[in-house]
């Protein structure tokens, strides 16, 4: 395919660093897209186990992204950069550099693992200095694409569930309680008024309540299925379900079109409210589950 939006990839201790630039690529070589992962950087400390990092950077060379040596090169040899930097505490300090070349940037989760930092993000692209957008891959399952919301009516209430896991780079809910935060917030959108969280040896729960009434609660289990679903019940019908299949692949579709152009396929002010209620809910489980507030995004 002509004119190749070439992309560059920050991170190796993400296996998403696979996952994206194995079928991004494959998306342009069957000329669904012009976006190719041509480059990859990696700082030298990585939030994994050297022999892991290693494994991801050598595979993610075989799909055709070549290794650059600093960051300031790769920048100035692509159009767009995927951060899977897997420590969201370094994502704000890595953006910069891309903004200030002027790239478009997806930010994979969580984006950042401070409120100040994602609103300082935010403003960015509000006065026209950056194309940023980030998301959880659980946001796009097609489990809530084709939810029928005429037989489920009015929604009143969402029991949503995932995997807990713990990485020692970040606090809380950052890590794994992303994907169900945001699976919460795809379902139905935002305004988010508190929220009560509290940790045990193995799992997490939170109760979110919305300015409007609506109500849902998350389950992050270390001990169950590793599985990912909700029920979502309405005045009029109630849905389960159970995500199944490839996470990756309408989240590729959404990332290709952005740096093709596109307007972001979620809002980042809704992404900066997820994270938020994240910050909040980490302060509430230091409280012992006492309701906390989110504070107002604009």
């Amino acid at each position: 395919m002509d004119n190749v939006f070439r992309l560059g990839v920050i991170g190796v201790d993400n296996s998403h660093a696979i996952a994206f630039t194995q079928r991004i690529n494959a998306a342009n070589d069957a000329k669904e897209t012009k976006c190719r992962v041509t480059a990859i950087w990696h700082d030298d400390k990585p939030d994994t186990a050297p022999e892991r990092a290693k494994k991801h950077l050598d595979e993610a060379i075989k799909l055709g992204a070549k290794e650059i040596d600093t960051l300031e090169h790769m920048l100035d040899q692509v159009d767009g950069v995927i951060m899977v930097q897997v420590n969201g505490n370094k994502h704000y300090d890595l953006a910069r550099p891309v903004l200030e070349h002027n790239l478009p940037l997806f930010i994979d989760k969580p984006m950042t693992c401070n409120l100040d930092q994602a609103k300082k993000l935010l403003d960015e692209t509000r006065r026209g200095h950056a194309r940023i957008y980030s998301s959880s891959s659980l946001r796009w399952v097609p489990e809530i694409a084709t939810l029928d919301r005429d037989a489920l009516g009015k929604l009143v209430a969402i029991d949503a569930f995932g995997p807990s896991g713990h990485n020692p780079t970040m606090e809380g809910l950052f890590f794994y309680g992303v994907h169900v935060f945001e699976m919460i917030d795809q379902i139905w959108g935002p305004g988010v008024k508190r929220i009560s969280a509290v940790a045990m040896p193995d799992r997490e729960l939170f109760d979110l309540e919305y300015k409007d009434g609506r109500y849902a609660r998350g389950r992050l289990d270390r001990k169950a299925k590793y599985a990912f679903g909700a029920t979502v019940q309405g005045d009029k019908g109630v849905k389960q379900f159970v995500v199944e299949g490839d996470l990756y692949v309408p989240m590729v579709k959404g990332m290709t079109k952005f740096f093709e152009g596109a307007d972001p396929p979620v809002k980042l002010r809704d992404i900066v409210e997820n994270i938020a209620a994240m910050q909040a809910g980490n302060a509430s489980i230091k409280k012992d589950g006492a309701w906390v507030d989110i504070e107002e995004i604009a």
